[in-house]
């Protein structure tokens, strides 16, 4: 995980959302709190998944999120789903209570998301930054996306982003809430080009997990609460640039995970990029995106 923080010294970031860091969420690793960083995380109950890819990890898909120190953030952390142990770095409380952070449900949700509220003397307002990390075998989608849209309601002028690893296919498809004088605005979305990774028909039927039916929930709760995607939204690094998120080889890229920002608060961000080369392979088979503002 040391390799994260080393970003920041090519890269001015406040803060990092990580998903699936398959740790226990029980100790803070000396590596980043010595390094300037705090660590504030959550994770599932212990289980050994038998998926392909998964077996033998005792933990799988839970969200951290490392804040750097000299931004002096004071932090609230709420559980929206999924999350059964959490610690809490310094200047961080909880919303929820103990034992009930994954709400009433029998078992916990194997998809995860997590709003961490921040303040900082060097910032204007309060920024709310929500982790998401979506499971590709579990279902209840319907309902997950539920949960994100009716936490979205925090007060108009205070900033409020979605991060994260949602397993969906949107491809080129333009949120259908940008009218004609937003689109002078705002930058035209760079998508992903692969038309086998679209977007399920508005009209489908289908409840199966998929990325393709995924992909249409997070478009349908993009129009109904007018946020936009902001990968791909800017100004391009180079001609040849698509923010591709996640990879397979030999040599097949796709665009799986997102950052996520309310229409009338894009003009707070300079620029949205994926880190093709921040990291290597050997730590993470998705290149991280990032929001500078």
């Amino acid at each position: 995980m040391g390799s994260y923080p080393r970003i920041a010294t090519f890269f001015p970031l406040h803060y990092i959302i990580l998903t699936e860091h398959q740790l226990s969420a029980e100790f803070r690793p000396d590596e980043i709190i010595k390094s300037g960083w705090d660590f504030h995380a959550v994770s599932r109950t212990v289980t050994i998944l038998p998926q392909r890819g998964y077996r033998g990890q005792r933990y799988r898909g839970e969200l951290a999120f490392l804040t750097h120190n000299g931004m002096r953030f004071s932090i609230t952390m709420h559980s929206l789903s999924g999350a059964v142990n959490t610690i809490l770095g310094d200047n961080c409380t909880s919303l929820n209570s103990r034992g009930s952070v994954h709400g009433s449900g029998t078992s916990p949700s194997l998809h995860q998301a997590v709003t961490w509220s921040l303040s900082s003397p060097f910032y204007n307002d309060t920024i709310h930054l929500t982790g998401v990390h979506i499971f590709p075998n579990e279902g209840n989608l319907e309902e997950f996306f539920d949960t994100l849209t009716a936490h979205s309601n925090h007060p108009c002028h205070e900033p409020h982003i979605y991060a994260g690893d949602f397993n969906a296919y949107t491809a080129e498809e333009i949120e259908s809430h940008i009218t004609p004088l937003d689109s002078h605005a705002l930058f035209q979305r760079v998508g992903d080009t692969n038309p086998a990774h679209s977007p399920a028909s508005p009209l489908t039927t289908a409840t199966a997990p998929a990325a393709d039916f995924r992909g249409r929930l997070l478009l349908n709760m993009l129009n109904s609460i007018e946020f936009i995607i902001t990968s791909g939204r800017f100004p391009s690094p180079s001609p040849n640039y698509r923010p591709c998120t996640f990879f397979r080889k030999p040599n097949t890229y796709f665009i799986l995970d997102y950052n996520l920002i309310a229409k009338r608060h894009a003009p707070l961000i300079r620029t949205c990029q994926v880190l093709l080369n921040a990291l290597p392979a050997s730590v993470t088979d998705h290149p991280p995106p990032s929001i500078f503002t």
